[in-house]
């Protein structure tokens, strides 16, 4: 591992380079005077060498990892999507350092906890990313939490406990709305489904940051009511764009904590019944990364959800941490390639055949895949003759409300 100062100037360069979201994350292993009072230096610089060894081999390969203090690293998260998979990968580290460890002949038990800072919210330079993370690590400590992601308060981003108190007014006030991006496949050109998508226009703050909500939400003892009401809308504006296209489908997003709460599939299947529509037009969407913070619930639910009918999408593949022993077992019906590496595959060769590498194992696979982020016609070409079956975009349609997608669905070329 790499002195701390070359640590510091790597990712500096690479930070101040990147235009895309970067987290930072703190790791301080707990008790670690402690652990070598008790059982030596030897035996504790031994742990210490373990700790590093196991955090080299749950990162990225693009991600970087450094020794920043005596009981503390420092890890680069480069090229995610959004602060969402910062926190999945905080709770990969966590649960991987959850059980006792043999160091000659001696049981420890490690003890980690995190602080995360990502940018372009908390900065978007190393020292502000630094001093946001060493932040977010002390509230952690002082809280007893696992990890935290720093947070930013403003007159446009209201603290988290203030916006979390006021979900369950906005649920009860009718401050939510669903807005719908519509999908199009790419052998017949025409529309076939949408994603559901929430937003907030809040009496008191205006319009919520909507990335900045969810994050709130997952920790959130509310999260189960919006995921209801979500799935409820969604359900009952299918019905309608099933009037226009019979075999019309639905996409709701399902929260990573929910893939580990069995009573998610109750929730899901109730909607159905409610709306006497067919299971197969709705279309639960999860991240690849969520999928890792407990791959064996996760894997039992997904398997109910298929059994029962319904639609199951692989989200954000190719930025998660799975491997592809786990994604060969998932009860899935599709990819969903992300748009990181859609945006620009015109421009670069190398995003270019990610995509076409990813489209090829999903049929190897016998799964369909829908490429997100699509801007230009050059994309959509480019895409059709990799034979992509599914397309998402703006170059095709923004995300709408939901009563907009009538319109569109009878008077847009893709109709």
């Amino acid at each position: 591992m790499e002195s701390r100062q070359n640590f510091f100037s790597t990712i500096s360069s690479k930070i101040l380079e990147s235009d895309k979201n970067i987290a930072f994350v703190i790791v301080k292993i707990c008790r670690f005077k402690e652990i070598n009072t008790t059982y030596g230096f030897e035996k504790g610089d031994a742990f210490l060498a373990y700790v590093e060894e196991r955090l080299q081999q749950i990162i990225r390969p693009d991600d970087l990892v450094g020794r920043i203090g005596d009981n503390e690293y420092g890890i680069l998260l480069p090229a995610l999507n959004n602060t969402s998979h910062a926190l999945l990968a905080a709770n990969k580290i966590v649960s991987e350092f959850k059980h006792s460890v043999d160091i000659g002949g001696s049981k420890i038990s490690p003890k980690l906890v995190l602080g995360i800072a990502v940018k372009p919210e908390h900065g978007d330079t190393f020292d502000m990313l630094l001093h946001a993370a060493t932040l977010a690590l002390q509230h952690a400590e002082k809280n007893n939490e696992d990890y935290l992601l720093h947070q930013v308060s403003s007159d446009n981003l209201p603290p988290s406990l203030i916006l979390e108190n006021e979900i369950q007014v906005a649920l009860d006030d009718d401050e939510f709305s669903l807005f719908c991006q519509p999908k199009i496949n790419l052998t017949s050109n025409k529309v076939y489904g949408g994603e559901s998508l929430i937003r907030w226009n809040s009496k008191k703050f205006g319009f919520v940051n909507t990335q900045y909500f969810i994050d709130i939400l997952e920790g959130s003892s509310s999260l189960m009511p919006v995921t209801n009401w979500v799935l409820n809308g969604a359900l009952r504006q299918c019905i309608r764009y099933q009037q226009i296209l019979p075999d019309f489908t639905v996409a709701v997003n399902l929260s990573p904590s929910l893939l580990t709460n069995r009573s998610i599939v109750e929730v899901v299947a109730n909607a159905v019944k409610i709306w006497s529509i067919e299971p197969s037009s709705l279309v639960l969407e999860v991240t690849e990364g969520a999928m890792m913070m407990n791959p064996v619930k996760s894997l039992e639910i997904l398997h109910e959800f298929h059994q029962l009918g319904f639609g199951v999408s692989i989200d954000d593949f190719g930025t998660g941490y799975s491997s592809l022993a786990y994604l060969k077992n998932l009860p899935a019906d599709e990819i969903k390639i992300d748009k990181s590496f859609v945006m620009n595959m015109a421009n670069d060769k190398k995003d270019a055949s990610i995509v076409k590498a990813a489209v090829d194992l999903a049929h190897t696979l016998g799964l369909q895949i829908v490429a997100e982020g699509v801007e230009d016609e050059k994309t959509l070409d480019i895409l059709r003759n990799m034979n992509c079956d599914y397309a998402q975009g703006y170059y095709m349609a923004k995300p709408m409300p939901c009563d907009d997608l009538m319109c569109w669905m009878n008077e847009s070329e893709w109709r």
